[in-house]
């Protein structure tokens, strides 16, 4: 494979990357704004059950206060804007995508394409770099690259990927240790 064509190709894995980890993370932000809502009306409807029934008034205080404190965290951390953000982010990967594959390779070609894929990142909020390793392992076990060049992420670091990072540094570096021994 020449310089043109490894280029090309870690350009459309790239991409194909990025549309994977803002398809995950609107997944997960809609997943959040569906159960704020679940809770919002399980509670709600708790609430005034127990304002009808003078027995159940600390109940009614109770679920009154969750509702508020759910839609509060809802309404701060935004999920169904921060989904449709990240919808977005994927279409424009996706269209760019398009635009790679509908000729083949040229030098010109490249360098436009990588200029577009940056004006797609410099909108996108900060990455989590855990949920990234995940999403190039998938992106790698789908073009078919054997199991040891894939980072070895830990079962907790991939259950709190959509949340928060944890031990990111050390997953690079595992990585790049297999990577290589599978090269070298």
């Amino acid at each position: 494979m020449d310089d043109l064509d490894r280029a090309w190709h870690d350009l459309q894995f790239d991409i194909r990357r990025s549309i994977r980890y803002h398809n995950r993370r609107r997944t997960h932000f809609d997943r959040l704004d569906k159960l704020a809502n679940m809770f919002s009306v399980v509670f709600g409807s708790t609430a005034v059950f127990g304002v009808m029934e003078r027995d159940y008034q600390a109940l009614a205080l109770t679920a009154a206060a969750i509702v508020t404190i759910v839609s509060a965290i809802n309404l701060v951390v935004g999920s169904s804007l921060r989904a449709r953000d990240h919808s977005d982010l994927a279409r424009r990967f996706v269209d760019l995508e398009k635009e790679l594959v509908k000729e083949g390779p040229s030098l010109d070609r490249l360098k436009r394409l990588k200029v577009a894929r940056m004006d797609i990142e410099a909108d996108e909020p900060p990455i989590l770099r855990v949920l990234d390793c995940l999403c190039h392992n998938e992106e790698m076990r789908a073009q078919g690259y054997p199991p040891e060049q894939l980072a070895r992420i830990g079962w907790f670091q991939a259950l709190l990927a959509p949340l928060v990072d944890i031990g990111e540094h050390r997953i690079h570096a595992r990585a790049a240790s297999a990577n290589a021994v599978a090269t070298g």
